[in-house]
């Protein structure tokens, strides 16, 4: 697994779960995998995966279950928010950078809704 050198890992990891639970791939009320295969799967050290899944707990993202295991919040209201948050921040960045171009708002809009009609042409 390739890592962004400027952000920690821990903080990589709680992104793609929070991705695999937005996306369904964790269900809702779903174990998660161990922290060990956890580790192995993101290449990096146990404790890295325990503090991203600690964070996640906090937030009652997921639940753990003492013998059992850490399992996703059947709380839909947590990951539509999870899912906002994600959402606003990607949309943050991208408005940033299109800011810098020098594009006021209305050309921003003008070309989401181009890049929109475009994709959906595309995959017709």
């Amino acid at each position: 697994m390739e890592y962004i050198d400027n952000i920690p890992i821990y903080l990589q990891i709680k992104d793609i779960l929070y991705r695999k639970i937005i996306s369904n791939q964790y269900e809702l009320g779903s174990q998660l995998p161990s922290v060990r295969q956890l580790a192995v799967q993101f290449s990096a050290n146990s404790n890295t995966v325990q503090k991203s899944l600690k964070e996640m707990t906090e937030e009652e993202v997921i639940i753990p279950q003492r013998g059992k295991g850490n399992f996703v919040t059947e709380d839909t209201s947590i990951v539509e928010k999870l899912k906002a948050h994600i959402v606003s921040e990607m949309f943050d960045a991208t408005y940033d950078k299109l800011h810098s171009l020098n594009m006021d708002d209305t050309e921003i809009m003008n070309s989401f809704n181009t890049y929109v009609k475009k994709r959906e042409a595309n995959h017709e």
